[in-house]
């Protein structure tokens, strides 16, 4: 069994990976005041085969440890280097108070964290539309779309919370007002007038009738390029279990050529099995796997 280490990144070498990170495009995450030593190397069988950066946080009452970043040069089949480099990366953060680690990786790895007792919470899903085409979905196309009107965006910025919330909450990622923190002040903001340009919130039709919503944000790169990163889709209850969600997926797509949109990028809670089936069928790629450990 390969043995394994945790020591602290030299000042240096921390500089030295931050400008490589950059160069090619990946910044590190900024530091964050309180973390110490949030940068470290990790060592196998006394070679040092990459580094983590680590931060803190406050989960409920308890301290949470996140892998920002996590990069080696370890083969991703390699599983008893692996267990014993998680291994040591736990003990390490429950050293310094951590109750629970959190991180990302790729769907490669996943499997080595899913033995290591690490449960996936979300995944992050994207695709790249052919412009010329609008094939995917289209087989049903009973539901239509329209934008929200001012007072659904209003309703929709009182209920918006509690539908992330008790997503987090099925899934397993936290629950917390702290969870949802960060996107509280950008759902009081769907409720403005006008509604902020860069948000798109838009109502699902069946026949004329409100069937579900959806939220997502329209994201324009340098080159004039857009994107559209999904928020939030609701279906209302009564809808649901009729088979309406690819149709739905499938006039956000017509939606979507039309915007001129060049990819999409969302997040799917690990619970919903038949979302991610649905989207992964369609060519939808996994680019990460969110996975979460209580270290009791």
């Amino acid at each position: 069994m390969p043995t394994a280490r945790v020591t602290v990144m030299p000042a240096l070498r921390v500089e030295e990976w931050r400008a490589a990170a950059a160069a090619a495009g990946q910044p590190l995450p900024e530091p964050v005041e309180g973390d110490g030593d949030g940068v470290v190397e990790l060592v196998v069988d006394d070679v040092t085969v990459g580094g983590a950066v680590i931060t803190y946080d406050d989960e409920g009452g308890r301290s949470r440890a996140s892998v920002q970043r996590l990069q080696t040069t370890l083969p991703h089949d390699a599983v008893e280097s692996w267990s014993a480099v998680l291994a040591v990366l736990e003990a390490h953060v429950r050293a310094r108070g951590a109750r629970v680690l959190i991180t990302a990786v790729a769907p490669s790895l996943a499997g080595v964290f899913g033995r290591a007792g690490y449960r996936a919470t979300m995944t992050t899903v994207s695709k790249r539309l052919d412009s010329g085409s609008v094939h995917e979905l289209q087989d049903d196309q009973r539901v239509t779309l329209r934008d929200m009107d001012a007072g659904e965006r209003r309703r929709y910025a009182k209920d918006a919370v509690e539908l992330v919330r008790a997503g987090m909450q099925r899934a397993g990622v936290t629950g917390t007002e702290a969870a949802v923190g960060d996107l509280a002040d950008r759902i009081a903001a769907l409720a403005a007038d006008p509604l902020p340009e860069d948000e798109l919130l838009l109502v699902g039709l069946l026949d004329g009738v409100p069937i579900g919503r959806l939220w997502a944000t329209v994201v324009t790169s340098d080159d004039g390029a857009i994107d559209l990163r999904g928020n939030l889709v609701d279906l209302f209850p009564e809808f649901r279990g009729r088979r309406l969600t690819p149709s739905f997926l499938g006039a956000l797509r017509r939606h979507m050529h039309a915007l001129g949109v060049r990819g999409v990028h969302g997040r799917l809670y690990a619970h919903d099995a038949g979302a991610r089936r649905t989207v992964v069928e369609e060519g939808t790629g996994i680019d990460d796997v969110h996975l979460r450990k209580d270290l009791g």
